[in-house]
C-alpha cells in the first residue's frame, strides 16, 4: 500500500473511532447518528454547489444511501446493547474480511500476496479484541452491521471511480443518507427529540459528523490507489482508538488479551506499510 494512501486511512481510523464514541456516549444512538449526518450534510451543501453533483454515480450514491441507512440503524442497536468496546471491533473486523472475498469474485479488487498476511493479522486482532468482552449481548447487530459495512464500501468502491470528485461524492452521499434517514428517524422518535438533541448538542454532532465525512472521504480517496479489501483492513485500526476511548472515557475494562489483539493488528498495519 503506498504510504500516502496508508497515512490517510490511519487518519480515517483515528475520526472514525471518535464519531462512533460520541455516537455511544449520547444518551439517544439512533437520534446522535440522524443529527450527525444531517448536520454535516448541510454544511457540506457548499461543497456540492462548488464542485457540482457526481450525477454520473447517483445510482451508486443512492444505492449506497439506502445500506447506510440500515447501517446507521443497526449500528445504534448495537451501541444499545454492549459496549463500544466489543461492537466496534466485530462489526469493524468482519468488514473488510467480507470485501475481500468479495475480491475474488470481481466485486472489489482482489489482495495479493502479503497483503492477505496482513488482513489476516488486522481482521483477527480486530475480532479478538471484540470477542475477549465478557459478554456478547449485541452480537448479531453487531455482525449486521459488519455485513453492512462491507456491502456500501463495496457499491461506493465503485462508485468514487465514476464520479470526477472524491468530495462530491462524498458530500452528494451524506447529503442522500440524511434525506432518506429522517422519514425513519421521525417516524421512531419523533420531532420533539430530534429538535433536543440539535439544539442542546448540535456542536457535538457537528464534529462528529464532520468527522464521519471526513474518514469516509479519505478510505474512498485512498481506495482508488490501493485494494479496497487492505484499505479497509487498515482503516480497522480505529480499534486501537476506539478500545483507548471506551477505556478512558466510557470506563470500559481492557485485558490482557485485548492488548495483545492490539499488538497483531499493529503487526497487519506495518506489513501493509512495508510489503504490498
Amino acid at each position: 500500500m503506498p504510504v500516502s494512501a496508508l497515512v490517510a486511512v490511519l487518519a480515517a481510523a483515528l475520526l472514525h473511532a471518535s464519531w462512533n464514541l460520541l455516537v455511544k456516549s449520547s444518551s439517544d444512538r439512533l437520534v446522535a447518528a440522524a443529527a450527525q449526518v444531517v448536520l454535516v450534510a448541510m454544511a457540506f451543501i457548499p461543497v456540492l454547489i462548488w464542485t457540482g453533483l457526481p450525477l454520473e454515480a447517483w445510482e451508486y450514491v443512492v444505492a449506497s444511501g439506502m445500506v447506510q441507512v440500515a447501517y446507521l440503524y443497526s449500528l445504534a442497536s448495537a451501541y444499545d446493547q454492549a459496549d463500544l468496546s466489543f461492537v466496534y471491533p466485530l462489526a469493524r473486523g468482519t468488514a473488510p474480511l467480507l470485501i475481500a472475498l468479495g475480491g475474488l469474485v470481481g466485486l472489489s479488487t482482489p489482495a495479493t500476496g502479503i497483503g492477505w498476511v496482513a488482513l489476516a493479522l488486522i481482521c483477527g486482532g480486530v475480532i479478538g479484541i471484540g470477542l475477549s468482552a465478557e459478554t456478547h449481548h449485541g452480537v448479531r447487530w453487531s455482525l449486521l452491521t459488519g455485513v453492512l459495512i462491507a456491502t456500501y464500501i463495496t457499491i461506493d468502491g465503485t462508485g468514487v471511480r465514476q464520479a470526477d470528485s472524491t468530495l462530491a461524492y462524498t458530500a452528494f452521499l451524506y447529503a442522500v443518507t440524511g434525506v432518506l434517514l429522517m422519514p425513519l428517524v421521525l417516524s421512531m422518535r419523533g420531532l420533539g427529540n430530534i429538535k433536543d438533541a440539535l439544539r442542546l448538542e448540535w456542536k457535538r454532532h457537528l464534529f462528529a459528523g464532520a468527522a464521519s465525512l471526513i474518514s469516509y472521504g479519505l478510505l474512498l480517496a485512498a481506495s482508488l490507489t490501493a485494494s479496497l479489501s487492505l484499505v479497509a483492513a487498515a482503516r480497522e485500526t480505529g480499534v486501537l482508538f476506539a478500545t483507548l476511548g471506551g477505556w478512558w472515557f466510557l470506563q470500559e475494562r481492557v485485558s490482557r488479551s485485548r492488548v495483545v489483539a492490539s499488538v497483531v493488528i499493529a503487526a497487519g498495519v506495518a506489513l501493509l506499510a512495508l510489503g504490498t
